[in-house]
């Protein structure tokens, strides 16, 4: 049974990285950098219907209490704020198989989080295994000519950076007696009504915020993401944040061919060899499996 659940959240995490590579293509697709509020609305609207209707289903709707709302906030600042209003900004102005190659970075930001914040115990591994990630970023960056696109993908770098603050956070402090969908609920739940308010602070009308539920590719957007999120936090809650961050590595291959499929994308010889340092960074860092301790917010 031990071996069986090990090979099924291995199976979940390619799932959950070759919907991550769609996601992040189908961003590029709706072309929301002038209005990344208002389709962030939209997209935390219907996933916070859809985690209802899951939980009603169920019958697992719970109560808010502040110290849980406390931690939806937290959470879903890192995990919807910060890194979709990037995404929308960024997927325009690069290929969507650079930018899931930069937001693969996640565990390498993860574990620079852990070590800062001695979350876990240092290895030789870890250390190289990190390296070799940074080394495959770097020569991404530093072998495009084009100034632009190094610019973007620089500031793309916010995108890992948060996620992985995100999952350490969730890890270290999830609530007790939630599961998975209720967690995604309550933290999609906060993430929209503080965009709200963002967005009617920034003056965003009603209409464009409803223009978006016209579109079939958001459409598409929106049912990718939730089943994207709950399988994220399904994963992240039985075997921790490291191990569902390892999915950001094997997020890139598919990120290159979904790039190739949709929008004729080439695979260069800089990507190649960014891909080849990764994919040693994975085998170093893959195999140790570790989970930082809980203490439960609430």
């Amino acid at each position: 049974m031990e071996k069986f659940n090990e090979y099924k959240n291995i199976a979940l995490l390619f799932i959950l990285s070759s919907l991550w590579a769609l996601h992040f293509s189908l961003v590029k697709l709706v072309d929301a950098d002038d209005s990344p509020l208002t389709i962030l609305v939209a997209l935390l609207a219907v996933l916070c219907a859809l985690f209802f209707i899951l939980l009603l289903f169920q019958n697992k709707l719970f109560k808010f209490t502040l110290k849980k709302s406390l931690f939806f906030s937290v959470a879903g600042m890192f995990a919807y704020i910060i890194p979709l209003s990037v995404e929308f900004i960024v997927a325009p102005k690069i290929e969507a198989g650079i930018l899931t190659l930069i937001v693969s970075a996640v565990p390498v930001f993860t574990l620079m989080v852990i070590w800062i914040f001695r979350l876990l115990n240092v290895t030789i591994k870890l250390v190289i295994g990190t390296l070799s990630g940074l080394a495959g970023l770097l020569i991404l960056f530093y072998g495009n000519n084009n100034t632009s696109i190094s610019i973007w993908a620089v500031y793309a770098l916010i995108i890992p950076l948060s996620y992985a603050f995100d999952a350490i956070f969730m890890e270290k402090f999830w609530p007790r007696n939630l599961d998975s969908t209720q967690v995604a609920f309550g933290e999609s739940t906060a993430s929209l009504i503080f965009v709200i308010l963002l967005s009617i602070f920034y003056g965003n009308k009603y209409y464009d915020h409803f223009q978006w539920f016209t579109i079939p590719s958001f459409w598409i957007l929106a049912f990718v993401t939730f089943i994207e999120v709950w399988l994220f936090f399904y994963i992240l809650n039985k075997v921790g944040a490291v191990f569902v961050n390892l999915s950001s590595y094997l997020v890139m291959p598919a990120g290159f061919l979904w790039g190739f499929l949709i929008f004729g994308e080439t695979f260069t010889f800089i990507k190649f060899i960014s891909t080849l340092l990764i994919c040693i960074s994975i085998f170093m860092i893959g195999n140790q499996q570790y989970r930082i301790k809980n203490i439960p917010i609430d």
